[in-house]
């Protein structure tokens, strides 16, 4: 009986901590803006190095197969970041500061990437 009433209070919490914080878009740029992030495409199933310029350039490096790709980035007037690869369509999505370190960048709810390093310059030279 006391299990059942401590579920919803712990499926409560739960969400909470997973939820994370949003960033707005000065935020954002502050965070990435002339510097590469580690990061785990929920998508992809890759990890990639991504250095973001304060030009709005872009340059990836997939870790998997070891090619480089170019880019462009840019923050919305909400607040989100987007990134154009190639010549694939735009992706747009919020960032999320999970609390430890490590950002969720989200689409549709659900986080499409897992940045877990962000390190300052462009040290991998990207």
């Amino acid at each position: 009986m006391h299990k059942i009433l401590y579920l919803p209070f712990l499926m409560a919490l739960s969400a909470t901590a997973v939820a994370g914080t949003p960033l707005n878009g000065d935020q954002v740029k502050q965070l990435i803006s002339g510097n590469t992030v580690r990061l785990h495409s929920n998508v992809q199933g890759v990890d990639y190095n991504v250095y973001f310029a304060a030009n709005g350039s872009a340059t990836s490096h997939n870790e998997s197969n070891s090619k480089n790709y170019k880019g462009t980035w840019r923050i919305t007037d909400s607040g989100e970041h987007c990134s154009t690869w190639g010549n694939k369509e735009e992706t747009c999505g919020i960032v999320m500061d999970m609390g430890d370190g490590t950002y969720n960048r989200m689409e549709g709810g659900a986080p499409r990437a897992i940045w877990s390093k962000v390190s300052p310059g462009n040290p991998l030279g990207l």
